[in-house]
């Protein structure tokens, strides 16, 4: 209770100072006169009862101060009398204060933007518990080396039998992913939905917001049409009624019950949260059951499940591979088929690792060169203050004359600086604002949970102590400088040395600068070469096709029935006005999904583990997409019938590598060693498939319409002489002719594909040129204020200098000199930086070297130029000077 009353009458001593001054006075004036009194009543005289009671009282001045120190808010008030005092002084200056509030708030909104995009894909905590006890399951076959071993999950089986015995996992859980049609009254619109077990929301530590989780009994067949709902669905759908647990949905034409609604931010999985996961599908919106039969339950062949556990308490990544390993090699010769029968290992991966492992590179890049920014902006604000010190060399020498210590001093220029930090911060959130909602723009869609970055109370505490760390980085070195007054010297007025220190303080601060610059514009050079070499590439099909996925026909429940719808739709398609060809595939290029086959050649040596891409085309597609045919000839009409056709294309690289000085044409391949041979027909152009950065591999071309097994969905590929939304109205119109009830889905140009294949580059490229342009800017200002300054304090040397015969041309060219001789120190230092910068950025480089000769050329050139810019104004001023003016001046 005595604290809080202390505490009490401090902050109301420091808040309410006049009022407990004029309190205090009135007390001592009453003990004065107290004092007066009791002598007048001894018999002295009115004025020898003053002078008693004022020698017995003491000085009324130290009683003052006396008193106001034992208040215990002497250091706080010194501190808001430094405010006031720095306040004050900045709004006299408003120039000063305004060009060093706005450099730093660049630095500080640009670097508050990039940590809350940090903050958002590595910090921020997943949401579903202790993600970093999640973890992937894998059992590749580890001499397929054309299979990453991140895309092989265990067979149905093998899941079963790893969650019956390894007791290294609390728990165990399976999903796939798919697209279903959902029907919302008018329009129907295709969704990602993800097919989990009972075991998913428990594994995840997830759960719904509203409802309940799955049970055993809803991944029983015929018993699986319940549906958990994300939460942006039931806004949507439901505009977030209380009574959606009461409601149904139709997908693929079935009936599901709602039981249950996530919270808002779960939408797992998301397509950034697996190492191959469906490329057509963003983010899950709807989770129902898995529902296995008995026979796929005992299943071993290779399948689409992603397996997902959580360790259990005390156990390890390390441990659980351990003893996940033995079990697997036990489990190998089960399997007879293609991919498992040639061997199969135990892969346990941490799920942080997957999600996160290939964004954390990148982002500490960008935090790296954020900070360089930063610095450069602290840079330009130290030498500021440093000028600012020197104008004011004369008040600081006279406060210490008076006996002003040097501590109190610093103290006052650094509370300065942190007023000044103060305002940069203020503005920074604005600034900083305006830098995420363009990074959400620039999105490239492989970043995870970069859609939520966002200004949260982490990200505000960041900056507020980054604004606090400036202020210091900035502050301290002026405020050291500043202070450095000898009293005898002041008096004397010799403080040239002082001011000689000072100028080389503020060369090492612009050198610095260019220095740091020279490393980020190499950066940015290297990895804008890359983006033009990216841009080069030739894809090898037509930018202006059109494409659009199409899912097969809820009524199309049999192979043969599927054949047929797909033959109408490709019908219905290509008998549209304006619609020059059209084709379909089952796997799009650059749509992030693959499909891969064993491989045997007719002739070829070595046959072992030999697997190639593959696609399923209709004998349109290569007309639709432009991709050239080299030899030979591409599919007939006759061949887009059910009826299998043994005929095959192959790409230039499958030409090259299995039949290289052969001609390809009438050769025999297989995919399996049972089924009949099939004849290539036709070699056309390499095109890329998995990405624009990744070379074409060997790739087969089978007809369509003779695959064994027709895919429940594919893309149509259209060329048209209409304009795209003609197109687009045609394509839906000849669709709904077949069935009203289907969506189409993933509407794009192939240019549209190609953006997006190259964003992830664009979106590196795009920030790292925009902060080396701003450290470019920054340092250029540093230059021209360095130069500018010293014209200003080299006045009467330059007017004494052309008195004595010096040409304006002579002295332009030394102003000129000392800018050019900040940048060829600043260049060597940045070099060699620029050099080490370079050997850590060769994973992001493609087709560039680390060392690329143009590159660290032109980075000197366009500084040199940006020099010269910034050293004209101060060189045309110095020349332009009156030696009379000046001398008279001096």
């Amino acid at each position: 209770m005595r604290f809080i009353d202390s505490l009490r009458h401090r902050l109301h001593s420091l808040f309410h100072r006049d009022a407990a001054n004029a309190e205090l006075n009135d007390e001592l004036r009453f003990h004065l006169d107290t004092l007066i009194e009791r002598n007048i009543a001894r018999g002295m005289s009115p004025r020898q009862a003053r002078t008693a009671a004022q020698k017995e009282f003491g000085s009324f001045a130290e009683a003052t101060q006396s008193t106001y120190e034992s208040r215990g808010t002497a250091l706080l008030e010194d501190l808001a009398q430094d405010v006031r005092y720095g306040v004050r002084s900045l709004r006299r200056q408003p120039g000063f204060t305004a060009v060093t509030v706005l450099t730093l708030a660049i630095g500080i909104g640009a670097c508050t933007a990039i940590f809350s995009l940090v903050n958002a894909v590595l910090l921020r905590s997943l949401p579903y518990g202790d993600a970093s006890r999640l973890v992937y399951l894998y059992t590749p076959n580890p001499h397929l080396k054309e299979i990453p071993q991140e895309a092989t999950g265990p067979s149905n089986a093998d899941f079963f039998e790893i969650r019956a015995q390894v007791r290294s996992f609390a728990s165990m859980t399976m999903f796939d992913q798919k697209s279903m049609n959902l029907n919302t009254g008018d329009q129907p619109e295709r969704v990602g939905v993800a097919r989990v077990d009972s075991s998913f929301f428990h594994t995840l530590e997830a759960a719904p917001l509203i409802g309940r989780e799955f049970r055993d009994a809803d991944q029983e067949p015929g018993n699986s049409r319940s549906v958990v709902l994300s939460y942006s669905l039931w806004q949507s759908l439901f505009a977030g009624s209380d009574d959606v647990l009461s409601r149904n949905i139709t997908l693929d034409g079935e009936t599901y019950h709602v039981v249950g609604v996530m919270p808002s931010g779960f939408g797992y999985p998301h397509k950034t949260d697996l190492a191959f996961g469906n490329g057509n599908i963003a983010d899950t919106q709807l989770w129902v059951p898995i529902a296995l039969t008995a026979q796929e339950r005992a299943s071993r062949d290779p399948s689409s499940i992603n397996a997902l556990a959580r360790l259990a308490p005390g156990v390890s990544v390390k441990d659980a591979q351990a003893e996940m390993s033995p079990l697997v090699a036990r489990l190998q010769p089960l399997h007879h088929d293609l991919i498992f029968s040639g061997g199969m290992i135990a892969l346990v991966k941490p799920l942080t690792q997957t999600v996160l492992g290939g964004a954390r590179p990148l982002m500490l890049l960008l935090l790296g060169a954020v900070g360089s920014v930063l610095l450069i902006a602290c840079a330009n604000a130290a030498n500021l203050l440093l000028a600012r010190a020197a104008g004011r060399r004369h008040e600081l020498g006279v406060r210490t004359t008076l006996g002003a210590s040097r501590g109190r001093l610093v103290r006052q220029m650094l509370t300065e600086s942190l007023l000044l930090a103060s305002a940069a911060g203020i503005i920074g959130v604005g600034l900083a604002l305006f830098f995420i909602r363009a990074l959400i723009k620039l999105n490239p869609g492989n970043i995870p949970h970069m859609e939520t970055t966002s200004l949260d109370l982490r990200t505000m505490v960041f900056l507020i102590l980054i604004s606090f760390v400036t202020s210091i980085l900035f502050g301290t070195l002026p405020a050291l400088s500043g202070t450095r007054i000898n009293v005898a010297d002041f008096l004397s007025s010799a403080g040239t040395r002082l001011i000689v220190d000072r100028r080389r303080l503020r060369r090492g601060l612009v050198v610095a600068q260019v220095a740091l610059v020279v490393v980020l514009l190499t950066g940015a050079g290297l990895f804008l070469r890359s983006y033009r070499k990216v841009l080069s590439v030739q894809a090898g099909f037509s930018p202006s096709t059109l494409t659009a996925g199409l899912p097969v026909s809820t009524s199309a429940d049999t192979e043969d029935k599927r054949r047929a719808f797909y033959a109408s739709v490709l019908e219905g398609v290509s008998s549209q006005p304006g619609l020059s060809a059209a084709g379909l595939v089952n796997y799009l290029p650059l749509s992030d999904s693959e499909s891969i086959t064993t491989l045997w050649v007719d002739g070829y040596p070595n046959q072992k583990n030999q697997w190639v891409e593959s696609r399923d085309v209709s004998s349109g597609y290569f007309t639709a997409m432009q991709i050239p045919l080299l030899r030979g000839r591409y599919f007939t009409a006759e061949e887009d019938t059910s009826a299998p056709r043994f005929v095959v294309i192959i790409n230039q690289t499958f030409a090259n590598t299995y039949l290289a000085g052969k001609d390809p044409i009438g050769h025999r391949l297989r995919t399996n060693s049972d089924d009949p041979w099939a004849t290539i027909v036709g070699v056309v152009q390499d095109i890329r498939n998995e990405s624009i950065e990744t070379a074409a591999v060997p790739q087969i071309y089978t007809p369509f319409f003779s695959s064994f097994a027709p895919p429940i969905g594919v893309t149509v590929a259209v060329r048209s002489s209409l304009p795209q939304s003609a197109t687009i109205a045609a394509l839906r119109s000849a669709v709904r002719s077949i069935d009203p009830n289907l969506p189409l889905s993933h509407i794009r140009l192939m240019s549209e594909l190609t953006a997006h294949a190259t964003a992830p580059r664009r979106f590196q490229t795009t920030l790292l040129s925009v902060f080396s342009g701003i450290a470019l800017f920054l340092a250029i200002v540093g230059v021209y204020g360095l130069l500018a300054y010293t014209v200003r304090q080299r006045t009467g040397e330059i007017g004494l200098r052309m008195a004595l015969g010096s040409s304006r041309a002579h002295i332009a060219r030394l102003i000129l000199n000392e800018g050019l001789s900040l940048l060829l120190a600043g260049l060597g230092i940045g070099i060699v930086g620029g050099i080490a910068f370079a050997h850590l950025l060769r994973s992001f480089l493609y087709q560039v070297p680390a060392l690329d000769p143009l590159t660290f050329v032109l980075v000197p050139v366009l500084l040199l130029i940006a020099t010269l810019v910034a050293c004209l104004v101060p060189s045309i001023r110095a020349a332009a000077i009156d030696p009379m003016v000046a001398l008279r001046h001096e």
